[in-house]
């Protein structure tokens, strides 16, 4: 009888060990992909920026608007690198804000509105746009793929213990998701 016990916990301990490697491994690549896709999400944030910072530049030029806001822009732009990942996405929701309300005053302006290169800086600026909002989805399904993994059971168990902790999901400020009041945001300018 304790040859058949000793060789049932050797089962037993093998087979949770095998699992445990098994779940570090997996719970491993989950993360992973969250850092990817955040890894991802600052480029296209910063292809945004400079592309937007770029229409500024334009509309500036044209409209020879106020060169002090471009310089403020530049350095809430510095400021914004260095932060965290939740206080960066703010930042820029900020800094595409004040982006936006120069962008908007280009309207005023029918010959630059016509001007191909302006033109072509709106499109890049829009189409990265919609990359940013698919990086947002895939940040999202990975986190919660992820916070459902090492929540469920038996990962639950053990995903603390290596070191596991549940991820925030990207979600937009209600602020954001009302209509934008145009006239607003270039006052707060």
């Amino acid at each position: 009888m304790g040859e058949k016990f000793m060789a049932w916990v050797i089962i037993i301990a093998v087979t949770i060990a095998l699992y445990m490697i098994f779940k570090y491994n997996s719970l491993l690549g989950m993360r992973n992909r969250i850092k990817e896709t955040s890894a991802a999400f600052d480029v296209y944030m910063q292809q945004r920026y400079d592309a937007l910072l770029k229409v500024a530049q334009t509309v500036v030029e044209y409209a020879k608007y106020e060169e002090n806001t471009l310089r403020e822009i530049t350095q809430m732009r510095a400021a914004a690198s260095n932060a965290g990942w939740s206080d960066k996405l703010h930042a820029m929701d900020e800094l595409t804000g004040k982006l936006g309300a120069i962008v908007a005053i280009g309207e005023e302006y029918p010959q630059l509105q016509a001007s191909g290169n302006y033109l072509h800086l709106q499109h890049t600026a829009a189409d990265l746009e919609e990359k940013l909002s698919a990086c947002r989805r895939t940040y999202n399904a990975n986190v919660i793929a992820y916070n459902t993994a090492i929540t469920s059971f038996p990962a639950n168990l053990i995903s603390g213990l290596l070191g596991f902790k549940e991820q925030s999901l990207y979600e937009v400020e209600a602020s954001k998701k009302e209509d934008l009041n145009m006239k607003e945001v270039l006052q707060r300018s």
